[in-house]
This record gives C-alpha cells, sequence and structure tokens, in this order.
C-alpha cells in the first residue's frame, strides 16, 4: 500500500469548502487505483490530506489528475509527502 499526506492551505474559506465536497463525493471516484480517502481539517483555511492507494504507480497516476492542478492554483499552498506504508496498528 502506498501512502500521500497532503498538507493544503487555502486563501479563503470558499475554496476549503469547494475542496472539501470534491474530497468527500467525487475524488474517491477519480483517482485510479484509490482505497480511501481521509481528510483532517486542521482550521478553516487548512487541512490535511490522507490517500491510500493499491500501490505508488496508481499514486503516480493521480499526480496529473489532482495534486499538478492543485498546484497550479495561485490560491492554493500544497505540501505532500509520499511512501510505501510501513505498518498499522490498531487497537482491538
Amino acid at each position: 500500500m502506498f501512502i500521500r499526506i497532503v498538507n493544503v492551505k487555502f486563501a479563503s474559506e470558499i475554496e476549503a469548502d469547494a475542496m472539501q465536497a470534491y474530497a468527500e463525493h467525487e475524488l474517491i471516484n477519480k483517482l485510479p487505483g484509490i482505497l480511501s480517502v481521509e481528510v483532517v481539517r486542521i482550521t478553516k483555511l487548512h487541512s490535511v490530506v490522507i490517500n491510500k492507494f493499491k500501490n505508488q504507480q496508481y499514486a503516480e497516476e493521480s499526480k496529473e489528475i489532482i495534486i499538478n492542478k492543485m498546484k497550479q492554483n495561485p490560491n492554493i499552498k500544497i505540501e505532500t509527502f509520499e511512501g510505501e506504508r510501513s505498518f498499522i496498528k490498531e487497537k482491538s
């Protein structure tokens, strides 16, 4: 499993709300090989998104669809971190 963590800061609440709605309702169906999308809203203008992909190839393909387009918007500051998931430990 390949994980992408996206740190996103918006210039306005309208853009932040629009991206939240897009992630919640459409992103999961648009990105190839995506397993999950989790959004943590830190403030009204700052969110952290955790995307889980089947593998690195799917994560790379998704960059063209969403990440590179977001980077072109001057009202959005975006920072990404990616890598293979080392382990997951959940309390039962």
